[in-house]
């Protein structure tokens, strides 16, 4: 009697879900056992965060049960893993129970560190969350104009191009209400490369000088002085505010610290051919968790967690599988309330021309249903 390999998904968000499904998808119940540890209740479709503050999104349809999203034959357990030794394959949760598997993906992501920057809490608004989102959409219904500073803490963050779509989209926002002409917009970009080459990153900056939206390259923000309404970046500019948005600090979760699985900012080392972690080829991080990229992109999770799927599966029952990891997956940005434009997120691609257009828009404007329906249940 053939006895079901056993795969622990460690992480119930995006990257753990598709691989989850991904491999119930491609094997009986007889070939694999999936367990997937999590403890989120409601699952949120971040993208949509860049929407919800202006009112252009319904927040209802960005969240689905995380049950619900698991397809039929994964075994889900309610818990927190508190440390795993990955040369066992053994994985111990906060309720004190521990289990072992043949192989392990590790899809934990980002946690969010706002306490690192004095002065955040309560003053910074983001819309990296649900709730943050819909406190932001408060925020600018009432806001009456003045200075907005759009920025980010650290060089590692979830889909840095939102900064600037947001800056896009508050610039229509304003326009719409008649406000534009009593604000000022700042935008403080981490990095002065605000896309994957050279003439990605010249059509944005003159987009931004389009739009009259300032921007002031290679800064990220070190303390929010509530008192006088200012930040203070890295290199001691000030910029005065009257709404701030600013992404809050990420960091990689501490029980991957404490396992000895990664340094200091949580994110976990991995061979970036295989994904794999300290040469453990039955051990996997994905997304958000691993060290990869300093741009957190939902399309690379996706395709991690499919990778990492495809490879357990060609070992555990067989199959055919990539040899190597590569990431390239087309990319949507939007450049105004009705516009967006279409280019391939690679390294090794070179965009040769961009067309805005209302097309591009709606698919990202809808992209919620793709996600739920086809990406997350692993049907591509």
């Amino acid at each position: 009697m053939v006895v079901a390999k056993r795969v622990i998904v460690i992480g119930d968000g995006p990257s753990g879900l598709v691989a989850a499904n991904k491999l119930r998808f491609h094997a009986t119940e007889k070939e694999l056992e999936i367990l997937v540890v999590g403890n989120t209740t409601r699952h949120f479709y971040k993208p949509d965060g860049l929407f919800i503050p202006f009112g252009y999104k319904n927040y209802r349809k960005s969240v689905k049960p995380v049950d619900f999203l698991l397809n039929g034959g994964i075994q889900y357990i309610r818990d927190e893993v508190v440390r795993i030794n990955a040369d066992e394959h053994l994985v111990f949760l906060k309720s004190g129970k521990s289990y072992m598997a043949d192989y392990l993906v590790i899809a934990t992501g980002n946690r969010y560190a706002p306490e690192e920057i004095p002065g955040y809490t309560g003053e910074a608004k983001h819309f990296y969350d649900l709730q943050k989102a819909l406190e932001l959409r408060e925020t600018l219904k009432g806001f009456q104009g003045g200075n907005v500073v759009i920025g980010g803490t650290g060089t590692t963050i979830q889909y840095p191009q939102a900064l600037y779509e947001f800056a896009f989209l508050l610039d229509s926002y304003l326009t719409t209400k008649g406000m534009r002409d009593k604000t000022e917009i700042t935008y403080l970009a981490p990095s002065d490369n605000l896309g994957t080459d050279a003439t990605l990153s010249g059509f944005i900056k003159d987009k931004l000088q389009e739009k009259n939206i300032g921007l002031h390259a290679s800064l990220t923000v070190n303390t929010v002085n509530q008192k006088n309404k200012e930040v203070v970046t890295g290199d001691d500019s000030k910029f005065k505010y009257n709404l701030l948005v600013l992404v809050p600090p990420h960091r990689g979760q501490q029980a991957m610290i404490q396992s000895g699985l990664a340094g200091e900012d949580g994110y976990i080392g991995v061979d970036p051919k295989t994904l794999t972690v300290k040469g453990n080829g039955s051990v996997f991080a994905v997304g958000d968790s691993n060290n990869l990229f300093a741009n957190k992109l939902a399309a690379s999770g996706h395709l991690e967690a499919s990778f990492a799927a495809s490879r357990i599966i060609a070992d555990a029952i067989g199959g055919l599988s990539d040899d190597e990891y590569l990431s390239k997956a087309p990319q949507i940005n939007i450049t105004g309330k009705d516009k967006a434009f279409t280019y391939l997120g690679s390294s090794e691609a070179k965009v040769k021309a961009i067309t805005e257009n209302k097309g591009d828009f709606m698919l990202r404007w809808t992209s919620n249903d793709t996600y739920f329906s086809t990406i997350v249940r692993g049907m591509v």
